[in-house]
């Protein structure tokens, strides 16, 4: 798996073969971390926009993360 993107406690993008896999600090008492596999079109607009878009879409998962443990993979 290579390491594409990393910030220290927020976020990092890995690749591992065709599949980008984010995986977000999450919490505020509790710490936890969400990995999940980005769709196409999030794979689209990272390769269009590069870490400003992961930046942002990090945030929104952090946000909201409840919204997002559906999509949690291992």
């Amino acid at each position: 798996m290579q390491v594409l993107i990393k910030k220290e406690w927020q976020y990092i993008l890995y690749k591992e073969d065709q599949k980008y896999l984010l995986e977000v600090v999450c919490g505020s008492l509790g710490i936890f971390e969400l990995k999940i596999v980005l769709n196409s079109e999030e794979i689209n607009d990272y390769l269009s926009y590069g870490e400003i878009y992961i930046a942002e879409l990090a945030e929104k998962i952090k946000n909201s993360h409840a919204k997002h443990l559906g999509r949690k993979t291992e």
